[in-house]
Parts: structure tokens; sequence; C-alpha cells
């Protein structure tokens, strides 16, 4: 029988894992999982260390984390144009924001 939380647990640690090239599990805390899972919608659009094929939608790996806490904020505020992202932004607290930007400042995006 497995333990409750051990599924979720190592799905997000494969998830975290397979988006960002990251460490093995034992080296990432609970906040870097929850951060991936957070960010797993994110990449989407943004990809994680390297680009979406064919978007036109910047990355975010390895930009600072203020910069983009700072955008999501704009967006949320409707002082940055972006429909979609004023949308997204306005439905994350400063917690989740702050775990997204500090994942995505810490990926090394991928050499082109």
């Amino acid at each position: 029988m497995t333990r409750p939380g051990t599924m979720v647990s190592a799905w997000c640690c494969a998830l975290a894992v397979g988006m960002a090239g990251a460490a093995p599990c034992a080296a990432q805390t609970t906040a870097d999982l929850q951060a991936a899972q957070w960010a797993s919608s994110c990449v989407t659009c943004h990809g994680a260390a390297r680009p979406v094929r064919g978007s036109t939608i910047p990355m975010l790996a390895g930009r600072p984390a203020a910069q983009i806490e700072k955008q999501m904020r704009e967006f949320a505020a409707g002082a940055r144009p972006g429909l979609l992202m004023r949308q997204i932004a306005r439905g994350y607290d400063e917690r989740v924001v702050r775990g997204i930007a500090r994942w995505y400042a810490q990926l090394v995006p991928d050499k082109p």
C-alpha cells in the first residue's frame, strides 16, 4: 500500500526534473517541487529551459526573479498590456508569483 501523498510527491518530482533538467529529487525541497508545479502552467507558452518551438512569447528561464515578479504585478494591475496574462496574473497571490519567479530564475536556458 502506498503512503498518502507519495504518488503526488513522485509526480511533482518527475515534473520538476523533466521540466528543468534538475538535480535528483532528494536534493529538492518541498518548496522547489511546489514552485515547479505552479510554473508548469507557464511552461506551455514560455517554455522551461528551452523555448516553445515556433512561439514568439518570451522565455522566462534565467531572468531575474524580481523582474518576473514586477511584470506579473504589472499584468495583474492592468499596467502592462496582455489580455491573457492579466487574467492569469490576477489569479496568483504573491507567494505563488514569488515561487514561480524563483523557479524560472534558477533555470539555465539551453543554448540555441
